[in-house]
């Protein structure tokens, strides 16, 4: 019931904001939101072609385990990442998890972009990610094509005076899971809301959402602020989940809000101009 409630709220947002902007519309919108990652998850947002983007994601643990494990500083996790903007509407990505030692690759593409004469942006992303990890896969499931997961979705985004929207259908093949001894195969969701407090800092809400009759999982629900630096961008997250990307944010989420079962974690993204035009 507390998803349903959560996703009406989204649809209600994103019908008022569809409303009020067509009084203010914005010209020329490239990038809706200020990071590439919305919270967790892929944004709309693309690299500047010939601008190469180093991100630092890192995840504490569980708040709840008290001062022993020093409100999760003691069990962090993290992700190393790079991301470059190959054209004016398309980037590709690589990262290292801590996480199962998982590599990950994405590339993104915009569609369309928001302006006078279309209403949103429309970006692609397809995402895959192995798992390296050694003696933790049984043997009969242990090759690359067993243990390799993809995800693609598309993200409608919308940007209208300080506030933003986005919604993210997309399709996931978790590959092999050992919790459940076999993989999936199943539909998402993603929604997100964005507000600008001011000029450098944002407040972002983001849902995530997998549907499927056999498998069920606890869904992630993160809270995040951008804070613009000028030469970094610093996002601070509060989340249930201590994924950072991918298929484990639909297939490893633990946390429960209700019982205090959450995460605080942070990107830290730093720009670097790569080649001029």
């Amino acid at each position: 019931m507390k998803h349903l409630l959560i996703i009406i709220s989204f649809i209600s947002l994103i019908g008022f904001q569809t409303v009020n902007g067509q009084e203010d519309e914005v010209e020329n919108q490239k990038n809706i939101f200020q990071g590439t990652r919305f919270v967790n998850a892929q944004s709309a947002n693309l690299v500047e072609k010939g601008k190469l983007n180093l991100a630092i994601q890192h995840r504490f643990g569980d708040i709840s385990d008290g001062l022993y494990e020093f409100f999760g500083l003691d069990l962090a996790t993290m992700r190393l990442g790079f991301e470059y903007g190959f054209g004016n509407n398309f980037n590709l990505g690589i990262g290292r998890s801590t996480f199962l030692k998982t590599y990950d690759g994405f590339a993104k593409f915009r569609l369309v972009q928001q302006g006078s004469d279309f209403p949103f942006t429309v970006t692609a992303t397809a995402e895959g990610a192995i798992p390296t990890i050694r003696n933790y896969f049984p043997d009969s499931y242990d090759s690359f094509s067993d243990k390799f997961s993809g995800l693609v979705q598309l993200h409608l985004a919308k940007a209208s005076n300080s506030f933003g929207f986005q919604i993210s259908p997309g399709y996931l093949n978790t590959g092999y899971l050992n919790s459940e001894n076999k993989s999936y195969s199943l539909f998402t969701l993603g929604l997100g809301g964005s507000v600008k407090i001011s000029k450098k800092v944002s407040l972002n809400l983001e849902y995530l959402h997998s549907f499927h009759d056999e498998y069920s999982s606890t869904h992630p629900l993160s809270l995040g602020v951008d804070l613009d630096t000028g030469g970094h961008l610093f996002q601070l997250i509060v989340s249930n989940s201590q994924q950072m990307s991918g298929q484990y944010l639909y297939t490893h989420t633990t946390g429960d809000w209700g019982e205090g079962h959450v995460y605080f974690g942070f990107n830290l993204i730093r720009q670097f101009r790569i080649k001029y035009y």
